[in-house]
């Protein structure tokens, strides 16, 4: 973190290359993060947009120990953004049933394809507090934070985030059964 502190300064400087190594250093998170926030088809360009909204507003980042964080919240408003004019949604019944049957209901591992094909049919918001709690591994304080929500209100998406996914999955999982 204080590496991350440092490149961040020195980017604020004007130091090129220690912006291209924190860009590097996001880069993975970010693009999974987006990737399963907003799917494939708009990835690229969120995280393009994202890039240079970093690049464009890390002079202003008043506190450069939270620059993972605040990569996080650009890239999240951005894809919410992205959501809203695409209008990508896409019925549960569209789903292949057997890409959902790996769905690990108690949510206690890494996301796997199952638990990602059911994102898609939550709210954005839900998704995000999702993805950054499963995927991200980050406790409800810190989304609250990088996403600059109340800590209820992430506490709300979660808990209304799980139900939702689990009752699907459930639903879906007795469907393909009696089919």
């Amino acid at each position: 973190m204080a590496d991350q502190t440092m490149l961040v300064l020195l980017a604020q400087a004007g130091d090129r290359g220690a912006l291209e190594e924190l860009l590097r250093e996001a880069y993975g998170p970010l693009r999974r993060y987006i990737t399963h926030l907003a799917g494939a088809s708009l990835a690229d360009d969120v995280l393009q947009e994202t890039s240079l909204q970093i690049f464009r507003k890390l002079p202003y980042l008043r506190e450069p120990a939270v620059f993972r964080a605040w990569t996080f919240r650009i890239a999240s408003r951005i894809a919410f953004a992205q959501l809203q004019r695409a209008r990508r949604w896409q019925p549960l019944e569209e789903a292949p049933p057997e890409q959902l049957t790996t769905f690990d209901a108690g949510l206690g591992e890494a996301p796997d394809e199952g638990f990602l094909m059911l994102l898609e049919h939550v709210s954005p918001a839900s998704r995000a507090v999702l993805l950054l709690r499963y995927q991200e591994d980050l406790e409800p304080e810190d989304i609250a934070i990088e996403l600059k929500m109340p800590l209820a209100t992430v506490r709300s998406y979660l808990q209304r985030g799980v139900k939702m996914l689990r009752a699907k999955a459930e639903r879906t999982l007795k469907e393909y059964s009696r089919g």
